[in-house]
């Protein structure tokens, strides 16, 4: 072989790896804007979970997560969705918001490795529940009732 095709080959091996490594790594994000009690903004840059998959994975097997990012999951209807901590390592708030985007609950979840996890579930219906860092709603003053989405998504 000449060197020209090795590189040629070389050239397009890691082409496809790139290729592969950006539709895989590169989810869905949007900047979710929250209005807090204060009616000021805050700024959220979310992964959104909008597909059963993604939703299941959730936040699992992540370490950390920056300081305004966090996972946005939709449902089709208002309900009482439950989420869990399984093989989930950072603390998380999930910041639950009704049809209209006002917040009805917001629950800090612990972290939990492969047994014995704990369900948390809302105390009234959500559509929308925004993952963030565990004391993100009250360093940022967000409350139930008193502040909501900007936006829906």
């Amino acid at each position: 072989m000449k060197t020209q095709e090795i590189f040629l080959y070389f050239l397009i091996i890691v082409l496809i790896v790139l290729i592969v490594y950006f539709i895989t790594a590169k989810g869905d994000k949007r900047r979710i804007t929250i209005i807090n009690s204060d009616g000021k903004s805050v700024d959220i840059e979310a992964e959104m979970a909008n597909d059963s998959a993604t939703k299941a994975k959730g936040l699992m097997g992540r370490t950390s997560l920056g300081q305004n990012e966090g996972m946005l999951f939709t449902f089709p209807k208002a309900g009482k969705y439950g989420f869990w901590m399984f093989n989930t390592s950072i603390a998380l708030d999930a910041i639950h918001f009704d049809e209209n985007g006002t917040v009805v609950d917001i629950i800090a979840m612990e972290p939990c490795g492969l047994t014995n996890c704990s369900q948390y579930y809302p105390k009234t219906d959500s559509k929308y529940v925004l993952e963030v860092n565990v004391g993100f709603a009250k360093k940022n003053k967000i409350f139930i009732g008193k502040s909501k989405l900007k936006e829906l998504p």
